[in-house]
């Protein structure tokens, strides 16, 4: 039978709750943790199967669960096991970094903006598909365990006797139950097939840091079709079967080791490094901007015999070639006493650095229209985009590459969910207005550029006069009205992002409702 999992902060139980309510109205099966089953930090086996067998995982997200790290741990189980997730937000948080990743680019539902009602409609027709899904309960799991201090070779059967035997006791099954499938090098590897209960169990012993799995130097594992190691010696997940402090004093030790024996066999009292020779940087390559021009020989005329018929030999037109474009990367210097350099080319985009006059600069492009140029200051870290206006250039601004929009990006942010909910309409009475609606976003004021910085950003393909215009938008409300005419040949389009101090959440494609 499939079923929901529910995460949520105690604190939020009440409308927790009340999802859960409305889900088992429908004849959904929902896991909750009715049960202070997670006293002291300590984790079961029975939470740890719900979330990796679970059809799909809900969070109910708020400053409390935000705040939460056993809630942070669920999200990272759920996304260990590659569970479908869905949000929905009680109230506008920062995502907390602990799990900023696992939510980045997920659609969340906004409880504030929508209401309950409407809220657990959207939850509900999100997981009935699931409800199609009837899966047999696995009977069997296969543990990958990860072994450090031993050989491969010396793992021998007495040893994976003793594995097998210390795993039962953990689990609190039978070693008849357990069998060791393979085994690989790099560290010792062992893959055992055992019930789901015990591969359960085993989990919920590692995320809790039990430190029995030291007697045999079991320092990570995970269970197949997972994609994270939990370390034993502190229940984290990582990506690595081999925790980095570990690694690094293994490696250590062996450097140790390696160096007493050279002194030792060389019979030295002091060891001097060899000295390293610098190497040399590759010459710089000259480009020439004169094109080779082939050298033309004169060909001699033959000598004319006289033929009764003298016939036309017809003149060959030769073939135009095109020119490939050469763009020019240009020096240029400040202007102006002081200016800002942006993200984006526009006054609006979120400011990078503030460039003062005489700072030299290398101007690498500009974007499509032509007012704004991305540029390498001296001394400065990265580039960024400068007005034209406020620039002296040396040479002109159509022989720079037009690289935005397309191949510079915005700075990405997850410290926020993007735009959410995003739909367009067009006027039946004016077909050239588009409408654009999402919902709102209220920030903090601290996570904004300024009091009066926009919160969004619009960058949209408008019809024109038969052309498509690039349009960026800034936007201080939640909707847009925008004119785009019918009679281009592609179709008109855009994308959406939050704009906030550390960046741009998104871009979310805008669903553009075409012309009638």
């Amino acid at each position: 039978m499939s079923h929901f999992f529910i995460s949520y902060s105690r604190r939020d139980m009440e409308i927790a709750d009340q999802f859960v309510n409305s889900l088992a109205e429908m004849g959904m099966d929902v896991w909750v943790d009715r049960e202070d089953i997670k006293v002291g930090n300590s984790w079961r086996e029975q939470i740890v199967e719900a979330i990796d067998t679970c059809d799909a995982f809900v969070l109910i997200l708020s400053s409390n669960s935000a705040a939460s790290t056993n809630v942070h741990k669920e999200v990272i189980l759920a996304q260990d096991s590659a569970r479908p997730t869905y949000v929905v937000m009680l109230e506008v948080v920062r995502l907390p970094a602990a799990i900023r990743y696992q939510l980045a680019g997920l659609q969340f539902i906004n409880v504030p903006l929508l209401g309950f009602e409407k809220s657990a409609q959207i939850l509900i027709d999100a997981l009935k598909p699931y409800l199609k899904k009837k899966t047999d309960k696995e009977s069997q799991k296969q543990t990958e365990l990860v072994i450090q201090g031993i050989d491969l070779s010396a793992f021998d059967a007495e040893k994976q006797q003793q594995l097998l035997a210390f795993v039962a006791s953990l689990a609190n099954t039978d070693t008849a139950q357990l069998s060791i499938a393979n085994m690989t090098a790099g560290s010792v590897h062992v893959f055992m097939d055992m019930p789901s209960a015990a591969a359960y169990q085993l989990k919920a012993l590692a995320l809790n840091a039990d430190p029995r799995f030291k007697q045999l130097g079991i320092v990570s594992l995970r269970i197949t079709g997972n994609t994270l190691f939990v370390h034993t010696a502190n229940g984290a997940l990582d990506p690595s079967p081999i925790p980095i402090q570990t690694f690094f004093s293994s490696l250590f030790g062996r450097i140790v080791t390696i160096f007493a024996a050279l002194l030792i066999l060389a019979g030295l009292t002091t060891f001097m490094p060899p000295r390293m020779t610098p190497i040399a940087s590759d010459p710089a390559v000259t480009w020439s901007a004169t094109p080779t021009i082939p050298t033309l020989t004169e060909t001699p005329s033959a000598t004319a015999t006289q033929t009764p018929t003298q016939t036309a030999t017809p003149t060959e037109t030769p073939t135009p070639t095109a020119t490939p474009v050469v763009y020019e990367i240009m020096n240029a210097v400040v202007a102006n006493e002081r200016i800002a350099c942006n993200y984006g080319p526009g006054n609006l985009y979120l400011n990078d650095e503030a460039l003062r006059q005489g700072i030299k600069l290398q101007a690498l492009g500009r974007d499509i229209n032509s007012g704004w140029a991305y540029v390498q200051a001296d001394g400065y870290p990265s580039p960024c985009w400068v007005n034209l206006e406020y620039i002296t250039l040396d040479g002109e601004i159509e022989n720079l590459e037009p690289l935005y929009p397309g191949k510079v990006k915005l700075p990405p942010s997850n410290f926020w969910p993007p735009p959410q909910n995003v739909y367009s309409i067009r006027s039946k009475t004016d077909g050239s207005k588009l409408s654009i609606y999402w919902d709102a976003l209220i920030l903090e004021p601290g996570d904004m550029e300024s009091a009066n910085a926009p919160r969004y950003l619009l960058e949209l393909w408008l019809c024109k006069d038969g052309e498509l215009t690039f349009t960026p938008i800034f936007a201080w409300n939640n909707n847009v009205v925008v004119d785009d005419e019918a009679g281009c040949s592609e179709p008109s389009s855009g994308v959406i992002y939050i704009s906030e101090k550390h960046g741009y959440p998104g871009p979310v494609v805008i669903p553009w409702t075409p012309h009638p």
